[in-house]
């Protein structure tokens, strides 16, 4: 097995289910398992480890020059219920990959190298991004609910606020990633160079109605909080094709109470998530629903923000450093934004970032069906360790 499929194997096998999925949420004993892993696998490679109350764990390498700036990479080793192998897992395995490769080649960097390994990257209780979030200092105190998902998790929302740290010797954060979407395979590419990543908004919709009985009230006569919700879900599809195709929505969960056959529901709760690389079009599609959920009759509508993320933007040095090192290795690149959510955007309000993308087959992610050809997955490893050595090589403009 190759270097970055074995370290994959080694650090992302945990949380593994009968039908090959994974389930590694955030905090959990798999994700601390899988935790572990990647800090034994920095210490087999000489860095200084730690983690924190955020649940991320970092292994630093130093560099030959304490007064350069630190080059950091990594990604998340949490994923969804019932996930894929590759999402997140590989970001941490290609960045240990290349830290490998340093220690076998015998090459000293001048910068220091810092790999993490995030927490809670995929949305949840804690609102997604959260390890890199904390670390960058982005954790809001007053976020919706936080206290009390913390709670959960034994930790204080001033524990997680302490994890913030300081970035002024931080040089930049690169970061490998598949890519989720289904572009690259359907062009023949092997590698993305990623120009940005989407905002993204998510926001608890609930509906009040009145529960009564399913087979004696009239229909003339409800208030079906169900009902209500279906309209106001149809109408921001509607809206949302109407006003940009790179705009996505998503009524992902929906909650009925009581949630009984014969009951007339009373209550729905509902998440809505939008994302695009532009918030005037979020902002946009919000401001239709608010209008609509005014309109509709026999329910009474409250949303609520649970979380923005803001877009980001890749730095266009590195960028071009990720493009130089695909030509190196003789790998056709392409250009595209990620309408998928990552740890670079939280690091993006930091420092300057650049993502690679390697293909996803037939598009899956979030699903056990999830696969990256393993030639793909060492490629993107060779692509990251070349950038990575031109960065410190050449630096960034500063």
């Amino acid at each position: 097995m190759e270097r970055i499929s074995r370290i994959l194997q080694e650090i992302a096998h945990y949380g593994k289910n009968q039908d090959g999925s994974y389930t590694r949420l955030g905090y959990s004993p798999e994700f601390r398992e899988s935790r572990n892993a990647a800090q034994k696998l920095m210490e087999s490679y000489g860095m200084e480890t730690s983690t924190d109350a955020a649940g991320n764990v970092r292994g630093i390498l130093w560099g030959t020059d304490k007064a350069a700036k630190h080059i950091l990479m990594g990604s998340h080793l949490d994923t969804v219920p019932s996930g894929g192998l590759f999402d997140g897992a590989y970001g941490v395995a290609a960045a240990l990959g290349a830290v490998e490769r340093l220690q076998q080649e015998g090459r000293k960097l001048r910068h220091t190298v810092e790999v993490y390994g995030f927490n809670a990257e995929e949305g949840g209780p804690l609102g997604g991004t959260f390890g890199s979030r904390a670390l960058a200092g982005l954790v809001d105190p007053q976020q919706f609910h936080l206290a009390e998902a913390l709670a959960a998790y034994g930790h204080t929302v001033e524990e997680i606020l302490a994890c913030a740290r300081d970035f002024s010797d931080v040089l930049c954060y690169l970061e490998t990633h598949v890519e989720q979407g289904g572009v690259l395979e359907q062009q023949g590419i092997p590698i993305g160079v990623v120009s940005g990543i989407a905002g993204i908004g998510r926001y608890q919709v609930t509906a009040l109605g009145q529960s009564n009985h399913g087979g004696t009230t009239p229909m003339r006569l409800r208030r079906d909080a169900m009902v209500a919700m279906a309209m106001l879900i149809v109408y921001a599809d509607a809206q949302c094709r109407e006003i940009d195709p790179a705009l996505v929505f998503t009524p992902g969960k929906v909650t009925v109470y009581p949630g009984a056959a014969n009951v007339v529901p009373g209550k729905v709760v509902a998440s809505f998530e939008m994302r695009h690389v532009e918030k005037a079009r979020t902002d946009e599609l919000l401001r239709r629903i608010e209008a609509k959920a005014k309109e509709i009759p026999d329910a009474d509508f409250t949303i609520e923000k649970v979380i923005y993320k803001s877009s980001a933007h890749c730095a266009p040095a590195l960028q071009d450093m990720i493009r130089q090192a695909a030509a190196e290795a003789g790998a056709a690149a392409m250009t595209l934004p990620s309408g998928a959510g990552h740890d670079a955007d939280s690091l993006d309000h930091r420092v300057p970032i650049g993502m690679i993308f390697v293909p996803s087959h037939l598009g899956i992610s979030h699903s056990g069906d999830e696969w990256t050809e393993p030639q793909a997955v060492e490629q993107g490893g060779d692509i990251l360790y070349r950038t990575l050595l031109k960065v410190d090589a050449a630096g960034l403009a500063e």
